[in-house]
């Protein structure tokens, strides 16, 4: 076989096909890409522009079938839901100081010879769960964010 030649007989060779799509889907696409969008912390503005840009396709694609006011009706609605959502990195030493955090180990959860199982003792993993939410409690009280 020559040297960059797809073989048809290959079946590793990459294969692309169109498939067919309405309006709906068009609108669902379009909302995927505004959601994941607006929960990185996209305006509304660099959302329009990604919309616009023909480098990202799928969106661009999305604006052309759908236009721009269905467009930016999508982009407010993800932005009245996922726009809000703050998201807050915390210094590890600053948490730590606080408060240790849980060990978990086979032991405690029940694989090994000592200890028992955490649900039996009550523990299961939504109240470990909030066990580590309370660390985020004491950080805002103090005003740490």
């Amino acid at each position: 076989m020559p040297f960059k030649d797809p073989d048809p007989t290959d079946p590793n060779v990459l294969v692309g096909v169109m498939l067919p799509a309405d309006a709906e889907a068009m609108r669902d696409m379009a909302y995927v890409f505004a959601e994941e969008f607006a929960r990185l912390g996209y305006t509304r503005d660099q959302l329009l522009w990604l919309f616009k840009n023909p480098f990202y396709g799928g969106a661009h694609g999305a604006y052309r079938s759908l236009g721009e006011r269905e467009t930016l009706s999508i982009i407010d609605e993800c932005l009245n839901i996922w726009g809000s959502i703050k998201v807050t990195v915390q210094d590890v030493q600053n948490v730590q100081n606080v408060q240790p955090p849980p060990v978990f180990s086979p032991a405690s959860e029940g694989g090994g010879r000592t200890g028992g199982s955490n649900l039996r003792n009550g523990l299961n993993g939504a109240q470990r769960l909030n066990d580590l939410n309370v660390l985020n409690r004491k950080c805002e009280e103090r005003g740490d964010e």
